[in-house]
């Protein structure tokens, strides 16, 4: 048997839910308590939809045959205690799948899976996934499901109302939901006295702001008692988006508390307790009498600000996975992890739980004094203090600061899972200073320092509607899957800075195998993964986008290839080469568009200034020195005074060297391909970086002036054919290199590592080019002929190259070639020649040769001319016709 349940006295939400739950999985029954709200009551009784709904109390529950449940779904609900005593059901289930959209506490169901998704109703989820199984819906069941979107957010008129609420309309109205039967179940027409103490609560309307949490406190008057309070607040607190609402209402001698909660930060029923009232965390009231209103709503104001929990807690902040030390491990163990992952603190553990902590500063001075093989409980620190998940961040935060400690070790269950570091709690204490009124707000954003900045609009006004809808449906995905998903590195960057870039790269907090994996099944798309790193890439319809596990990396010696370990976005972020690119962007559908920046990228782009994110990224990666440089020329930025500093160190202890020959050459053919390549070529020579090509001198003031004329070649035939070159990297690597002699364009290829074919065309061409330019410098008479025959065994890279290298005065050839010389074509052919009487042979290819020769030097005009010269040059040769 398949069942579906949803909420004690459930709502038009709740029931359309579980009809479509039902229809969703072809269940048996719908169970419902039986005190249902009295315009479903009404509804159920008038309203047959074709499935069994059953409503029944504890007992006739209780007396339900024992009959094995297959699957149980759970629809507008994830807490066991909103399912009253339906929830004991639960247990006899073999599958439990729970469909919510309240954005409150953690499932405490323990279901098999979850779907999540802040839309305006439960309902929204559910008809989509309909929609995409093409589900058959009758009228009353579309009708039904319209009621249950439509209540839940106001007639599509609350803040919480998501464009997926309307779409998910649409679908039913086509599908004949009937829009006439819909206000008679479920609008709710204010009173004259309602409208007037609606108007009053609104304009008296105070916002208390604490723990980032938005309160609305407000009161109204009026002489005689009005019904349905609660019914403005409900309305008030979704019309302002507010985190809770408190309204105090005098009625006659009389004054009315209502709240209305959806933060767990604020407890309803707590606050209206202080009054004498009651109610759950969410909804609460209390009658308050013998005060005053204006004393009353003092009170409530403070009662609110000291009962507001704190927001954050250790397991919001701290970092994780945890790098630590083994108990039984030696000082030298212990720095070759301080080394590798880059510490300079480590919690010391055994059996999973701390009981240290230790710092590189205290192991290199141990192994000074010649304790290199002691273990490092002998030194360790063991009067510290440790937290447990749910400790407020201002107790993490006296132990920091008030006791000096510097890590702070997060225990569950006596495990450690998680440090907090100083730099975890000076972002959390930036974070807090961001909670500035809205004039400095708007002052923050101008700079472009905002740390909470949301991109959701930005991606949706500059993304084609293909690569946004991409970046949804992973995000999707990726809560439907438990994970959290990013996109990074260049993407956002180019995002930030208007350029067009697409290449999606997309982290994800868990396994990206798995989200690549699923979202390349639903999309029918491929899907190439591997397992070993945890990458995956997806094509589809002809768009790759990649992914990978979010990680970090360690290098066991200068320029090695890294190793690299699963980690959270923070570490993965850190890895990258410079702060405009350790940028990303959430794309989970809770927080879709949080921009994350935790080495101030947004800073540096509007700086325009690109910068490494620690000390020995030039060590660790010495190729990250042409990155700077070519960062620095495609954007107009400049090289930070620190990172210029460690670029000349880097150049000092020849780290450059270490560079494998094909990544080295890499760098450089990306160099070559921008379009500002010249001046990071003056940069590669002001950091004497060109040492590493060649022991000889490659780049001076002739070099510059060789390149110039390559660009003015290049832009007159591109403006001339309206073409471009895909690899002119060739031809600017010819002329860099053009003054090498034979042995030395010999080495650079062995330098560079090429391979056969890249040193037939590279290292060929280029003394290919070399010869022609030699060829035609030393010919007194430069014939069209003597140029065709030149030129066009090249390609046009190495012809620009060949114009390039050439005096100016002879750049006219290389224009004459390609507009005259190129397309010369015979009038006759082979055939032509049989037709006069001679034999096939390789005679004919000759004549033919020399033929063209005559028509590019101009005694050849026409066929006649063609065939006359043809039997002069046959009977040269001896040869009869």
């Amino acid at each position: 048997m398949k069942i579906v349940l949803t909420h004690h006295n459930p709502d038009f939400d709740a029931l359309s839910s579980a009809v479509a739950a039902a229809l969703l999985y072809r269940c048996d029954q719908v169970i419902l308590s039986s005190n249902t709200e009295g315009n479903v009551s009404e509804y159920l009784d008038r309203v047959d939809l074709g499935i069994e709904i059953s409503r029944m109390n504890k007992k006739e529950l209780e007396d339900m045959p024992e009959e094995k449940i297959e699957l149980a779904v759970v629809t507008d609900c994830k807490l066991k205690n909103r399912l009253g005593y339906l929830n004991k059901i639960l247990s006899r289930a073999d599958k439990v799948i729970v469909f919510d959209h309240h954005q409150s506490k953690e499932s405490d169901i323990g279901a098999d899976e979850i779907y999540f998704f802040p839309y305006g109703a439960t309902t929204t989820i559910l008809v989509n996934r309909i929609r995409e199984e093409n589900i058959p819906i009758d009228p009353e069941q579309a009708t039904l499901l319209l009621m249950g979107i439509y209540e839940d957010t106001g007639f599509l008129s609350f803040n919480t109302t998501k464009s997926e609420d309307l779409r998910a309309c649409a679908y039913l109205l086509d599908a004949g939901a009937d829009l006439s039967g819909v206000p008679y179940y479920i609008k709710r027409d204010m009173s004259k006295e309602q409208v007037f103490l609606l108007n009053e609560l609104l304009m008296n309307m105070t916002l208390i702001i604490a723990e980032g949490v938005y309160v609305g406190v407000s009161s109204a008057s009026f002489d005689e008692y009005v019904d349905e309070i609660s019914f403005l607040a409900h309305k008030i607190i979704d019309m302002e988006n507010l985190d809770a609402l408190f309204i105090l209402v005098r009625l006659g001698d009389r004054i009315v508390l209502v709240g209305r909660s959806k933060t767990e930060s604020i407890d309803a029923s707590e606050i209206c307790y202080h009054f004498g009232g009651g109610g759950h965390p969410a909804a609460a009231s209390s009658i308050i009498k013998d005060r005053m209103l204006p004393e009353a709503f003092d009170t409530l104001k403070n009662v609110i600000k000291d009962k507001i929990k704190p927001t954050k807690n250790a397991e919001s902040i701290m970092t994780y996975p945890v790098k630590c030390v083994s108990f039984y491990q030696t000082f030298d163990e212990a720095l070759s992890l301080f080394m590798k992952y880059n510490l300079n603190m480590m919690p010391v553990v055994k059996e999973g739980a701390t009981v240290g902590i230790i710092s590189r500063k205290d192991i290199l001075q141990g192994i000074k004094h010649g304790l290199s093989d002691e273990p490092v409980n002998s030194i360790m620190q063991i009067e510290f203090e440790k937290v447990n998940p749910d400790t407020p961040y201002y107790e993490v935060e006296d132990i920091i600061l008030g006791a000096n400690q510097k890590i702070v070790p997060v225990e569950k269950d006596g495990i450690l899972v998680g440090v907090i570091t100083r730099t975890d709690l000076l972002r959390l204490m930036r974070e807090d200073m961001d909670k500035t009124p809205g004039y400095m707000k708007g002052r923050i954003k101008s700079l472009g320092l905002s740390k909470t900045r949301n991109l959701s609009n930005v991606l949706k006004d500059r993304l084609p509607e293909k690569y946004f809808s991409i970046l949804e449906e992973v995000g999707m995905l990726s809560d439907e899957l438990r994970m959290n998903a990013y996109i990074v590195g260049g993407f956002v960057r180019d995002l930030l800075m208007r350029n067009k870039n697409f290449d999606v790269d997309i982290v994800v907090e868990g396994d990206a195998t798995v989200v690549a994996r699923t979202y390349a099944g639903r999309k029918g798309a491929k899907v190439s993964v591997h397992d070993k790193f945890k990458t995956a890439v997806v094509i589809l319809n002809g768009d790759r986008i990649d992914f990978a596990t979010a990680r970090t990396e360690y290098y066991d010696f200068p320029a090695a290839a890294p190793e690299v370990e699963s980690s959270s976005i923070k570490n993965d972020l850190y890895r990258r080469d410079f702060s405009i690119n350790s940028l990303a962007v959430q794309i989970n559908n809770k927080d879709f568009g949080k921009l994350i920046d935790f080495f101030g990228g947004q800073k540096d782009i509007k700086d325009k200034k690109i910068r490494v994110l620690h000390n020995l990224s030039f060590v660790d990666d010495p190729s990250r020195v042409f990155r700077a440089i070519r960062f620095a020329v495609r954007f107009g930025f400049e090289i930070g005074p620190h990172t210029k500093k460690l670029i000349k160190h880097s150049v000092n202890l020849n780290l450059i060297e270490r560079i494998a020959g094909v990544r080295l050459f890499q760098e450089l053919k990306y160099i070559l391909s921008e379009d500002n390549y010249i001046d990071a070529l003056k940069l590669l020579d002001e950091y004497d970086l060109f040492k590493y090509y060649s022991a000889k001198e490659v780049y001076n003031s002739g070099k510059l002036e060789n390149l110039e004329n390559l660009e003015k070649i290049y832009s007159w035939y591109t403006f001339q054919f309206s073409e471009v070159c895909d690899e002119i990297y060739k031809s600017r690597f010819c002329v860099l290199f053009s003054n090498l002699t034979f042995k030395e364009v010999v080495n650079l290829g062995e330098r560079f590592n090429f391979s056969g074919k890249m040193r037939d065309d590279l290292i060929k061409g280029l003394l290919k080019t070399k010869n022609v330019v030699l060829k035609i410098t030393k010919t007194k008479e430069v014939t069209p002929a003597k140029v065709y025959r030149l030129l066009n065994p090249l390609s046009n890279e190495y012809i620009f190259s060949v114009g390039a290298l050439l005096s100016q005065k002879d750049d006219y050839l290389i224009k004459d070639y390609f507009t005259k010389y190129r397309n010369t074509k015979l009038l006759i052919s082979g055939n032509d020649l049989k037709k006069l009487g001679y034999k096939p042979s390789k005679l004919f290819g000759v004549v033919l040769e020399k033929l063209l020769d005559l028509k590019l030097d101009g005694y050849i005009t026409n066929k006649e001319d063609e065939l006359n010269w043809a039997k002069k040059l046959f009977r040269e040769h001896g040869a009869d016709g």
